[in-house]
């Protein structure tokens, strides 16, 4: 998610903001106090969420979908100058400074040592860049409700305050949907090639419509049990606008970065909650964009969006489907490519928030 300064800021959707969700469209029933949306479906002991829809018949289905047996890595590169929220971080560090950091060790003969360099990355490893958002991710802070221990809750109403631990998550942590993966069936909504635009206007929310739309042009049947979803709109541009050929390092002048950078990070077009909850309804395993969060926003003309960001709450909190931000959708707009054979897997990073990582997909 995106403009937070703190990590104060991650509890700062409060009750008083639900209200809000009338004022978008979303049905008054998905207010996560007076609707019972615990415990999940897969059981009130699940800490892996929506990608437990990813059955062995579903993974047989979805490898058929590999025709030409063709693929692209759709993951952005991290590094120094790519595009951060307001208070988060990435380094990374080859501690030898030009000089190997092990060795040198033996070799045959006398001319002759091996040698070794490391890295040191220090960063929210889980939320920059590329960045899946686990189920201890997104959590609603209530405060003064009868029948409610005031607190921050998680997905499966599990309370942040219940398992103090500085040290990593104790409960929902990344590295439970990890032991599973994703190796499913993926679909591309590709908006902007709907609407014939190179990207979509920052604070645009796709709608249902957009979406069906999108699959009637491209010819692909709606999202299934397990699916996930990529819904491109072009915002990744702005990333990719200063980078070399490959997609790899920065090419740009330090002027471009930041421009292009302060735009990116301005405000974005996004899913409307209406498209959420309808995908949600699908029981899909995970929706995909290509900006840093989902929700549309523009905040030059609304700083403070009420609610800040529901589809993080209705879909992860509320229903385990995990979120994937930042991810490269462009390879796959100009191959035409609106259906394939998806796979990844978050790291096991035992009590994370988050991962990072580099999808293939598969066609």
């Amino acid at each position: 998610m995106r403009r937070m300064t703190s990590l104060a800021m991650i509890f700062a959707i409060t009750i008083v903001g639900i209200a809000g969700f009338m004022s978008v469209g979303v049905k008054a029933a998905n207010n996560p106090v007076d609707e019972k949306w615990w415990p999940s479906e897969f059981g009130p002991d699940d800490q892996a969420g929506a990608v437990n829809y990813i059955t062995p018949q579903k993974r047989i289905e979805a490898a058929k979908l590999v025709k030409q047996g063709k693929s692209l890595t759709i993951g952005m590169p991290y590094q120094q100058g790519m595009p951060l929220i307001p208070g988060r971080t990435y380094t990374l560090m080859i501690p030898g400074a030009g000089q190997p950091l092990h060795g040198p060790l033996n070799w045959q003969g006398d001319k002759f040592k091996e040698t070794f360099n490391d890295e040191i990355v220090t960063a929210e490893i889980g939320q920059v860049g590329t960045q899946y958002d686990g189920l201890g991710h997104p959590m609603m802070r209530i405060q003064g409700v009868e029948g409610w221990k005031d607190g921050n809750y998680m997905y499966n109403k599990r309370r942040l305050e219940d398992y103090p631990n500085a040290r990593g998550l104790q409960v929902n942590g990344v590295e439970h949907a990890a032991t599973i993966g994703y190796f499913t069936r993926g679909i591309l909504i590709d908006v902007p090639m709907v609407k014939g635009v190179a990207r979509l206007e920052k604070g645009y929310a796709i709608t249902v419509d957009d979406y069906k739309a999108a699959l009637q042009k491209e010819g692909i049947g709606d999202a299934t049990q397990g699916d996930v979803v990529l819904i491109r709109t072009g915002w990744i541009q702005l990333w990719k606008s200063y980078l070399d050929e490959k997609g790899l390092r920065i090419k740009g002048s330090p002027a471009e970065v930041a421009k292009a950078n302060a735009e990116f990070g301005s405000g974005e077009p996004g899913v409307s909650p209406e498209l959420c909850e309808y995908l949600a309804s699908r029981k899909i395993s995970m929706m995909l964009v290509d900006q840093g969060s989902v929700e549309p926003f523009d905040f030059a003309k609304n700083p403070s969006p009420e609610p800040f960001a529901p589809c993080h709450v209705n879909l992860t909190l509320r229903r385990g489907i995990s979120i994937f931000e930042n991810i490269d959708m462009e390879g796959l707009s100009k191959e035409k490519v609106y259906e394939f054979l998806f796979s990844w897997a978050p790291l096991k990073l035992v009590g994370a928030t988050g991962s990072p990582g580099n999808p293939i997909v598969v066609w």
